[in-house]
C-alpha cells in the first residue's frame, strides 16, 4: 500500500511543479477526464464532458481554477500505479488507469474531493471499470415508466444566471460550507460539538436582480444537504401577510409560513411590514414571523429582501430580527453588457432573429431612458423582459398590418428596431 501513497504524493507534486497551487484528487481527475476526450476509444462519450464540468462546478473554480498534467508527468506517476496493480495495467492509457484506481479505491486519503468525485460518478451511473472496459461504456439506465422526474441541478440553474459573481462565489461558499459540516458530523469520532447553522438570508439589491432565483436555488441547496425536506419557494409580500382588521395579519402570516413549512419563506420588500407607521398592522406579522423562526428553529428557511438602506430600517425596526439574519448577499444592478446578454438569450431561448445592425444599440438606449425615467425602480432582468413582451406585440402588430402572417414569412422570427416602443 504504500507505494500507492506514493504514488499519490508524485501526482501531486507534478501538478505543484507546473502551476504553483494547492492539489486535490479533484485536479488529478480533471486532467485525467480532458485527456479521455483527446485520446480515448470513448472520447465521444458524452458523460465525460459533463463530468469534468461538475467537478469544476463543485470543485476545480473553487480552488484557483483548473489544472492540468502534461503526458510525461501523467506517464512518470503512472509508473508507480502500475506497479501496485496485482494484474498489470488494463489498458494502455496511463489517464485511464489513473481514473479507474481513483474511482475504485477508497482509501483514507484527507482530501475531501474524493467523496465529491464518487458523488459525481454516482449522479453520471459510472464505475471505475468504466475507464479501462474494452467494449465501451454502459448505457446511461433508461428512465423507469411513471417514475417521478429527478429533482432540478441547482448548480446548473445557478450557471444560467447571467452575472452575479460574487453571489454566485457566496452561494458555493455556503454550499461548501453545509458539505463540510455534514461530514464531519458523519464522523464516527466527533471532535466537538456540531457547528451551529443559521440559514435565513438577507437579499438586499434593485428590482430584477436575480434575487428570487437565488432564493430558489438555496433551497434546492437546502434540500439536498438535508437540512429542508422539500426545499421549495414560498413567495409573499405585504399584501399576503398584513390584513386589515385585528387578527387578520396573525392569520395570515401563520398560514402562509405553513406553507413555506420545509421549505423557503421569501419576503419581498420586507420592510413595508415596518414602514407604514404606528397604526398599521405589519409589526404583528413580524413578531409572528419571529416566534415561528424560534419555535420551528429548523423547519422552514426565511430570505427578507429589498433595497439596502429599507432593510437597514427594517432589521432596526424589531430588537429580535438582526440576531436571526447571519448571512447578506447584496445583489448589484445589471451592467450594460450583462443587460444586452440577458435580451440575447431571451430571443436565442424564443428563436427570434435580432442580427439587425441597429437593434442591440437601440434595446440599450431604451433601456437607458428607462433607467433614468424610474430611477431607483429600475426593473433590471425585469426591464428586459418588459422590453422584450412589448416587441413582440409590436412585431405582431406590423407583421399583421402588412400582411406578412403566413408559415413561411421568415420576418416572423425577426425582430426590428421599429418594434421597440417609446419609453413612457
Amino acid at each position: 500500500m504504500s507505494e500507492v501513497f506514493d504514488y499519490l504524493k508524485m501526482i501531486a507534486d507534478a501538478v505543484r511543479t507546473q502551476h504553483e497551487m494547492p492539489v486535490t484528487w479533484a485536479h488529478v481527475v480533471h486532467a485525467c477526464l480532458g485527456k479521455a476526450q483527446e485520446l480515448s476509444g470513448y472520447r465521444s462519450e458524452r458523460r465525460l464532458v459533463l463530468m469534468q464540468q461538475a467537478l469544476e462546478k463543485r470543485v476545480i473554480d473553487k480552488l484557483s481554477g483548473s489544472a492540468g498534467l502534461s503526458s510525461e508527468r501523467l506517464a512518470e506517476a503512472a509508473k508507480r500505479l502500475e506497479a501496485s496493480e496485482p494484474d498489470g495495467p488494463t489498458s494502455k492509457f496511463v489517464h485511464e488507469r489513473i481514473l479507474r484506481w481513483r474511482s475504485n479505491a477508497r482509501l483514507d486519503v484527507p482530501d475531501w474531493t474524493v467523496d465529491v468525485w464518487i458523488n459525481v460518478l454516482q449522479d453520471f451511473h459510472v464505475s471505475g471499470d468504466d475507464f479501462t472496459r474494452p467494449g465501451g461504456w454502459a448505457q446511461e439506465p433508461a428512465p423507469t415508466a411513471g417514475a417521478p422526474p429527478p429533482a432540478a441541478d441547482w448548480r446548473k440553474d445557478l450557471d444560467a444566471l447571467v452575472g452575479l459573481g460574487a453571489i454566485k462565489r457566496q452561494v458555493l461558499e455556503l454550499n461548501d460550507f453545509l458539505y463540510v459540516q455534514r461530514v464531519r458530523a458523519a464522523r464516527a469520532a466527533t471532535k466537538g460539538a456540531p457547528v451551529e447553522i443559521s440559514l435565513h438570508q438577507i437579499f438586499t439589491g434593485s428590482p430584477g436582480t436575480g434575487k428570487t432565483s437565488v432564493a430558489r436555488i438555496l433551497g434546492s441547496i437546502y434540500r439536498e444537504f438535508g437540512f429542508l425536506k422539500k426545499g421549495h419557494l414560498v413567495e409573499v409580500s405585504r399584501a399576503d401577510l398584513v390584513g386589515t382588521v385585528i387578527g387578520a395579519t396573525e392569520e395570515n402570516t401563520q398560514r402562509k409560513i405553513s406553507e413555506a413549512m420545509e421549505g423557503v419563506l421569501f419576503i419581498d420588500e420586507a420592510y413595508s411590514l415596518s414602514s407604514a407607521g404606528n397604526q398599521d398592522f405589519g409589526p404583528r406579522a413580524i413578531d409572528v414571523l419571529l416566534k415561528m423562526m424560534e419555535d420551528h428553529r429548523d423547519e422552514f428557511v426565511v430570505i427578507v429582501a429589498g433595497y439596502p438602506g429599507k432593510m437597514e430600517e427594517f432589521l432596526s425596526s424589531n430588537p429580535g430580527l438582526s440576531s436571526r439574519f447571519n448571512e447578506r448577499l447584496n445583489f448589484l444592478d445589471y451592467t450594460e453588457d450583462e443587460l444586452a446578454e440577458i435580451f440575447k438569450r431571451l430571443a436565442t431561448h424564443h428563436g427570434f432573429d435580432i442580427s439587425h445592425p441597429k437593434l442591440t444599440a437601440a434595446v440599450m438606449a431604451w433601456l437607458e431612458a428607462n433607467k433614468r425615467a424610474t430611477g431607483s425602480a429600475f426593473g433590471n432582468a425585469r426591464a428586459v423582459r418588459n422590453l422584450w413582451e412589448k416587441m413582440l406585440r409590436r412585431q405582431a402588430f406590423r407583421l399583421n398590418r402588412a400582411g406578412k402572417v403566413a408559415d413561411a414569412e421568415p420576418g416572423l422570427d425577426v425582430l426590428l428596431p421599429e418594434d421597440i416602443p417609446a419609453v413612457t
